[in-house]
């Protein structure tokens, strides 16, 4: 039994494997009592060429309401988006979210100004320390920003730079601009999340750890939310369990659910 999980993709997006129905259902065989899909709108250019934002966002808002009502009184599906690099095109991202009635907006960083998404980066040609600093720099700018519910995987770059090419970073360096960021999203009403997905990668850890987490805590934030970050049915709900335990142990009790971008609390 998973009781939610608070970020994941279907076919919606560029990168999703499986359908949003395939999601939904399998969502229900685990026994969830809410599931968002959050598919990805990122702005600020695209790697693939085919990508089709106005495809994403029209097909969600058709696909995603319907199944709400095929699903009503078995699952509590949140009608989400996840919008990448929001600072990029920040008139763009304000019409995207004017125009749509999104339950949960997840913003996000995946690229920094400049470059491609870091899942694309050659990290013996690029310094890891200087796209980490202008990383950090532009995710307190979206911070800042804070017209989004929750800030998604906070330690992004890691997932590669660390993961995939065994890179060693010294978190401590970022410490004072992630508290920064920290006090941003928490003035702007704006929490966190507990990804997982780093868990089942060979990064091997939720995105941010648990330092990260408590010390949010600890600055006043409230707003956490946990997700897989799944691109397919397999990959749906995994990892939560360990977040739950990540959330605790930083001194949270209780996790956000937004509907209609009001949040509510369950217990944890």
């Amino acid at each position: 039994m998973v009781p939610f999980d608070l970020h994941t993709h279907c076919t919606l997006s560029f990168d999703g494997r499986s359908t949003a129905s395939e999601m939904v259902q399998t969502a229900v065989s685990l026994g969830m009592g809410y599931h968002a899909l959050t598919d990805h709108v990122d702005l600020g250019g695209h790697a693939d060429p085919e990508f089709d934002l106005e495809a994403t966002v029209n097909g969600a808002r058709e696909t995603i309401p319907a199944l709400q009502r095929e699903y009503a009184g078995r699952l509590c599906l949140l009608y989400g988006v996840e919008l990448g690099q929001p600072c990029h095109e920040p008139e763009k991202a304000e019409f995207l979210l004017s125009e749509n009635m999104y339950d949960f907006v997840v913003g996000s960083v995946h690229n920094i100004r400049g470059h491609d998404d870091f899942y694309f980066l050659d990290y013996r040609e690029h310094d890891p320390v200087k796209l980490l600093d202008a990383y950090f720099e532009e995710l307190l700018e979206t911070a800042e920003w804070g017209k989004f519910d929750i800030l998604a995987h906070i330690t992004y770059p890691l997932r590669y730079i660390a993961g995939e090419y065994g890179i060693d970073v010294d978190m401590n360096r970022y410490s004072g601009i992630l508290d920064e960021t920290f006090r941003a999203l928490i003035r702007n009403g704006c929490g966190i999340e507990i990804n997982t997905s780093g868990l089942r990668q060979k990064l091997g850890r939720t995105m941010p750890e648990l330092p990260a987490v408590k010390r949010y805590r600890e600055l006043g934030g409230e707003l956490l939310t946990i997700g897989s970050d799944a691109h397919c049915t397999s990959d749906l709900g995994k990892g939560i369990a360990q977040g739950i335990e990540t959330a605790k142990k930083a001194g949270f009790t209780q996790i956000a659910v937004f509907r209609k971008r009001k949040p509510t609390f369950i217990k944890i």
